[in-house]
């Protein structure tokens, strides 16, 4: 996928993760493109699949991120967690049920051409995005 941010355009790994419950971006990957993050007043608990808690996830957050898969626009708020090296973001369960993907099972081509994206997930249609409000501190985490 494309992470857009501004003009600037960031190819980035993305994993469908059927067992995760949040959009995820990695640490590293907010660190290289200078996220504004911010920090939640209480650490979020976020476990890894066998139900440990991810040390260093739950702390910050980010705004609402464009990603782009071809014609495919979704904006999303992601918690900011430490990550494999091979993957940049992590989206849950209740994303891939609302953007159901075809083609996964019968060719290695992803694409998301369902009659709700096709419809509402384009360029300018695509203006929803999940949104909590947290009083927070914009933090820098370059330091």
């Amino acid at each position: 996928m494309i992470l857009h941010q501004g003009q600037d355009r960031h190819p980035v790994t993305v994993l469908l993760d059927t067992g995760c419950s949040v959009p995820l971006i990695s640490e590293r990957m907010a660190k290289r493109l200078q996220l504004r993050l911010f920090k939640h007043e209480e650490q979020r608990l976020i476990e890894n699949f066998i139900g440990e808690t991810v040390k260093g996830a739950g702390e910050f957050y980010t705004n609402p991120l464009m990603l782009q898969h071809w014609r495919h626009f979704t904006w999303e708020v992601m918690e900011v967690a430490p990550m494999d090296k091979e993957i940049d973001i992590f989206l849950p369960f209740w994303w891939i049920t609302k953007h159901p993907p075809q083609g996964t099972w019968t060719t290695y081509e992803v694409r998301f051409d369902s009659t709700r994206c096709l419809k509402q997930c384009t360029k300018y249609e695509s203006n929803e995005f999940s949104l909590t409000w947290d009083p927070s501190v914009v933090t820098d985490l370059s330091a």
